[in-house]
């Protein structure tokens, strides 16, 4: 196990009974909520903010940093009602550590004042005669781990924090756990505060364990115009994809944009861009009587899947028929997990297998 060398020298520093000196403080930058713009979305479903208040951030003097990008983020992330991948608003949690002790706004649906109360209220943490305590991202890791339990959809975790855990390796192994158990994918979105390179290189470590993830150093977001860029890099999406779709009343097409979370047949709000497209090229040929074939991934049984593929299908008709098209030309069925157009080997390509495919009735 490797124990990293700022916990060597606090307990050092504690050990000689030197006096604790207070921080100077640093002010949040002056930022204001993500906006995006026509062709864009929220991503995340879940956010979560991270706050190393540890006992390193103490003696490298990089605490106040964290506490004023940590205030600096709440006050950048978008509204609840934003515009979304998925539908309604999204959970968001904010979780200061420090040995054992914690900080935290629990996971909940979006709330600015709580979550800036949490941040303002950051401190030196796990207190040992002033200095604060380990740094052990093994068991925040754990935590956020337990608190995303059930959750779908995509996770961005973002970090504030010189990088130094106690127990590295232990670290790694609890972020890979985060990863693998989350039922969607977990973005790591790290800030380096400090100048230890191992540090950078550890942080680096954990923003690559997903393709979504990203490093960056303070000095790249120490000011409001690249904060904000940031953020919005966290939050957004491209959704001008989903406002193209082929002519329905003319073969098979494949509703790219009507996505599905994992064991789930609701449509997301995102889906409702190509649905109505749909609808207004089916008004264009009224007669033309409807096939909606239901698909899934592979995961869970084989008859589970078919009646979810079936709800799925049955979802998209509701929402047509909302749309005023007729229920006698739409028929909904399902093939299941038994038609796969990419490997079901990939959260990538399991999602991909949850679509939908329209096509004229023969």
């Amino acid at each position: 196990m490797r124990i990293k060398t700022g916990l060597v020298l606090l307990l050092a520093i504690f050990a000689a009974g030197c006096t604790a000196k207070t921080l100077p403080s640093q002010q949040p930058l002056a930022v204001n909520p993500v906006q995006f713009s026509a062709n864009e979305w929220r991503i995340p479903s879940q956010a979560v903010v991270i706050a190393d208040a540890s006992g390193t951030t103490y003696m490298a003097e990089t605490f106040p940093y964290v506490k004023a990008l940590t205030q600096s983020f709440v006050k950048a992330m978008p509204e609840a009602n934003s515009r979304a991948k998925t539908s309604g608003s999204y959970d968001a949690t904010l979780i200061g550590f420090g040995g054992k002790e914690r900080i935290v706004s629990p996971l909940a649906p979006f709330n600015r004042s709580a979550l800036a109360s949490k941040a303002d209220s950051l401190r030196i943490l796990g207190d040992i005669h002033g200095y604060g305590g380990e740094t052990p991202f093994r068991n925040v890791f754990a935590e956020v781990q337990e608190a995303l339990k059930g959750k779908v959809d995509i996770a961005a975790v973002v970090i504030f924090s010189d990088g130094l855990p106690d127990v590295e390796n232990e670290a790694m192994d609890a972020a890979k756990a985060l990863v693998e158990s989350h039922m969607g994918k977990v973005c790591f979105h790290t800030v380096h505060v400090g100048d230890d390179a191992d540090g950078a290189r550890f942080l680096k470590a954990v923003s690559a364990l997903t393709t979504c993830g990203s490093a960056r150093e303070m000095a790249d977001v120490w000011d409001a115009n690249n904060f904000m860029k940031f953020a919005h890099a966290v939050f957004a999406g491209k959704a001008a994809a989903a406002a193209k779709a082929p002519d329905a009343c003319a073969g098979r097409i494949v509703l790219r944009g009507i996505e599905f979370a994992f064991n789930k047949a609701e449509i997301s709000g995102s889906s409702s861009v190509i649905l109505d497209v749909a609808v207004d090229q089916l008004k264009r040929c009224p007669n033309i009587p409807m096939e909606i074939d239901g698909h899934t991934d592979s995961v869970g049984p084989e008859d589970y899947n078919m009646g979810l593929g079936q709800r799925r299908a049955e979802a998209v008709k509701g929402y047509l028929v909302s749309k005023g098209l007729s229920a006698s030309r739409l028929k909904a069925r399902s093939f299941g997990e038994s038609r796969p157009v990419a490997t079901n080997d990939t959260d990538e390509g399991r999602q991909t297998n949850r679509r939908v495919e329209l096509h004229p009735r023969q």
